[in-house]
C-alpha cells in the first residue's frame, strides 16, 4: 500500500536529517582544529 507521508514522518525525517549534519558538521570542525 503507498501513501504519502504524514507530516509527522515528514518531521522525524528532517530531525534525523539535520541531527546526522549537526554531528557530521561538529566532527568536521574537530578534525580542522586538532
Amino acid at each position: 500500500m503507498a501513501s504519502a507521508l504524514t507530516s509527522a514522518e515528514v518531521f522525524i525525517a528532517l530531525v534525523v536529517a539535520a541531527h546526522a549534519a549537526v554531528l557530521a558538521l561538529r566532527l568536521s570542525i574537530s578534525l580542522y582544529e586538532a
